[in-house]
Order: structure tokens, then sequence, then C-alpha cells
């Protein structure tokens, strides 16, 4: 198997795949070769490329939406990861689990002017549960992996858009065959949601209530719901 070279490309894959990410939503672009190379390469990992960085969040969003997973999208620096903010807004906003993993240029190559370059820390900060802003250098690999650890508990057991920011200096093409072993503890003390509404209270104000109105809004499939609204049917 192929790796790239980097090791903070090894520390995203090896975490993403750990966490049951199936399937990355690549746009293609030069900085984030070594995450290319990395996920392309994953036996376990299905890739799909969508040019357009917009199209490709809403053509990830779905699949999140429909297999109620995380979801990764990767694309390169600059104002690329800003195309990526309309579904990153619904995915807040609908409880969708999207990790949103960009490359970005070292910290010093940062407001200097350099080409492709923004301020990609945070930058989804309104809109994300959290965001993981990397730092390069193997003596960070401990760091590294709990604020990638946390992004992703976050995406799959509260269902909602994490950022995960990838710094990378050239070269970026380089790869390997071989990587160190990982060994990659998934914490996943949070479980899922469970329904612990009082339903026989809201029946007994149903009953007594003259006028009646329900209201049903865009939701998960839910068993336990759907059963009651049969019953009040």
């Amino acid at each position: 198997m192929m790796y790239s070279k980097k090791e903070l490309s090894q520390l995203v894959v090896a975490y993403c795949a750990a966490y049951d990410i199936k399937h990355v939503i690549i746009s293609p672009g030069s900085r984030n070769a070594p995450l290319t190379i990395g996920f392309t390469n994953h036996p376990k990992i299905k890739t799909y490329s969508v040019v357009d960085e917009r199209c490709a969040a809403f053509f990830g969003l779905g699949i999140a939406q429909q297999i109620r997973k995380p979801v990764a999208l990767v694309c390169t620096s600059g104002s690329a990861l800003l195309n990526y903010y309309p579904a990153i807004a619904e995915a807040f906003y609908s409880d969708i689990p999207l990790v949103v993993i960009s490359a970005d240029r070292p910290s010093r190559m940062i407001d200097i002017g350099d080409g492709q370059t923004i301020r990609q820390e945070n930058v989804f900060k309104n809109h994300s549960l959290y965001n993981a802003n990397l730092i390069d250098g193997i003596e960070n690999e401990s760091k590294n992996s709990k604020l990638i650890s946390k992004a992703l508990k976050l995406a799959t057991f509260k269902k909602g858009p994490v950022h995960i920011n990838v710094p990378f200096d050239e070269p970026l093409y380089e790869t390997v065959n071989l990587i160190p072993t990982r060994d990659i503890i998934v914490d996943n003390q949070v479980s899922d949601y469970e329904m612990t509404h009082n339903f026989e209270y809201f029946g007994e104000k149903w009953n007594t209530c003259s006028k009646k109105i329900v209201l049903i809004g865009v939701n998960y499939p839910n068993q336990k719901l759907q059963q009651q609204l049969i019953e009040l049917a």
C-alpha cells in the first residue's frame, strides 16, 4: 500500500478509518495532495472526485444525510475552502455529520501575500461543532491526535459539521510503502440520542384540548415517533 510521506496525512487518514468514515469527497488540488494520496489508497475508504467544492460539499451532505454517519470533504488551501460554507451551514442546522479536512500552508506563509492563502483556522466557527487546527511536526503527534479524535467524536455522536485544518509544507507528493503502526483508541462514550419524552403526558394534554394542531418538520426517521403519530391519527 502507498502512503503519503507526510506524518500529518498519515495521522488524519488513520483516525478517519478508525472512526469508520467510509466516504471521502475530494476536490483536486496541490496542497491537499498528501491527503488525496492517503485516502485514495486506503482499502476501506471510498473516494469521489468532485472538482467544484460547492458541489462536492452538497454531494457529501446528501450521502451523510442518507447513511447518518460522518462523510469527509477534502480540499486544497485558499478560497476553495470557503465554497463549502453553504453546505456546512445546512449541516449545522440539520444535525448532519460532515468532516471538513482542509489542506493549508504553513503558518509562516499566512498574511504575507502568498498565493492561494487565507486565514483558514476557525473559518467555520459560527456554524461548526468543533475546529481542530493541527500543527506540523512529528513532535506534535500526541496533541494532533487528541484534536482529530475530538473532532471525529463530535461529528459522529453529536451529528454536525467539524473542521480539521491540516498545514503541509512542500514537497507534497512524496510517498512511502511502510508507515509506523499507531495505536488509535476510538472514544465512543457518547451514546446515540434516544427519545425520553413522556408520551403519556402528551396524550393526556391532547385529549383534554378542544383545538389541536400537529407540526411536523424535517428529521431523521424515528420509529418511536412514527408509531406515536400512527396511534395519534
